[in-house]
């Protein structure tokens, strides 16, 4: 059983796994630092728990960002704990 997500244009399947002591199924995100997806424009899609880059900018500007869901050139996606790294220098061409 998957949950599907159309990010920008670009469709991921997100497994699930019935948990027994929630009585709820879980997504299980992949790792997106060892297999990158990007959107149709080269942005990366990332987990919003995932470890910040060294690129990271936190908001307020000038702090350390802790993850992705933290720094000023992410933006997430409504409904998910998935988003888009904005940062040029993530992008792919």
């Amino acid at each position: 059983m998957t949950k599907d997500y159309n990010i920008e244009g670009v469709l991921i399947k997100i497994p699930l796994q019935y948990d027994v002591r929630s009585g709820k199924y879980i997504e299980l995100f992949p790792d997106f630092t060892q297999t990158p997806v990007y959107t149709p424009k080269g942005h990366p899609v990332m987990f919003t728990g995932e470890d910040a880059c060294d690129y990271a900018v936190e908001i307020p500007y000038g702090k350390e960002c802790a993850d992705c869901g933290s720094c000023r050139f992410y933006r997430q996606i409504e409904g998910t704990l998935l988003g888009i790294c904005m940062h040029e220098r993530k992008r792919r061409y």
